[in-house]
């Protein structure tokens, strides 16, 4: 019996407003890629819909459980609009409101929508060496600053990208993953070696990879948090090179033009 029918056998199905949640028990030899090639699901989908003890290695038995189609949730935070959420997932809100099955535009705080994985993505700016891995308010810049917490003279690795809690990651660049961890101040933090740079992701409240993985340019790899040293919710981000930060604003595009959107006809089933 193969894997895939053996998991039709076992699968459970639970419509929640246009997506169908299927539950997936691990089986020998199972490994997420494998989980994921067979299944067609996105590893990140996996890892943002379930908390697993350790990515790389699952227990016999373990349930996974994922959505079809592929996608994740965002749940809306005080202050949010469709279209604000629509800019942060890289999207639009007919996008959006088609995924959900809205007539309108309203929106209410703790109401959960449905992202699917293939309408993420379309407004990215591509024009420079990176991407903006979040949308969102560039609140701290490179260089020194009086630290927020600790209202001391420090350098300031990177940049802070506020945005509201759980708002969606993206890697800035295809690379492997060197890290995934706690990390002292930085909190919950990614770190992905792209060859000559290096990119880090810290203050996550969630991790969508695990060490060893290549991920391309664009996907979801975590969710805005205020996790190790942090005012509040946001991305501290930077660019290394060879391990030695530099400015990120250097690499990415302007940031009055991190979303840019494409032709929306393909994502509508256009030619």
């Amino acid at each position: 019996m193969s894997k895939l029918v053996f998991f039709l056998l076992l699968a459970t199905f639970s419509q929640v407003f246009s997506y169908f949640l299927m539950h997936y028990y691990v089986q020998p030899g199972d490994t997420l890629f494998s989980i994921s090639k067979s299944l067609s699901v996105s590893i990140s989908t996996i890892l943002d819909w379930n908390d697993l003890r350790d990515p790389r290695k699952l227990r016999i038995g373990e349930e996974i459980i994922f959505p079809i189609p592929d996608g994740v949730i965002y749940k809306v935070e005080k202050g949010d609009t469709l279209e604000s959420i629509a800019l942060r997932f890289f999207t639009t809100t007919s996008l959006l409101k088609a995924a959900n099955s809205l007539t309108t535009d309203v929106i209410y705080e703790g109401q959960k929508l449905f992202v699917p994985t293939e309408i993420m993505g379309m407004a990215f700016n591509d024009s420079s060496k990176f991407i903006w891995p979040v949308y969102g308010i560039i609140s701290s810049g490179y260089g020194w600053r009086i630290h927020p917490i600790t209202k001391k003279w420090s350098f300031h690795t990177g940049v802070d990208i506020a945005a509201p809690l759980g708002s969606p990651v993206f890697a800035a660049d295809d690379g492997v993953v060197k890290f995934a961890g706690k990390n002292g101040g930085y909190g919950n933090m990614i770190l992905i070696d792209h060859g000559k740079y290096q990119t880090a992701y810290g203050h996550l409240s969630k991790m969508d990879v695990f060490v060893g993985e290549y991920v391309k340019r664009g996907r979801l790899i975590g969710r805005v948090g205020s996790t190790g040293i942090s005012t509040g919710p946001h991305l501290h981000f930077e660019v290394r090179i060879y391990g030695k930060h530099t400015n990120p604003l250097v690499y990415l595009p302007s940031p009055r033009k991190m979303y840019v959107l494409k032709e929306e006809e393909k994502w509508m089933g256009g030619e």
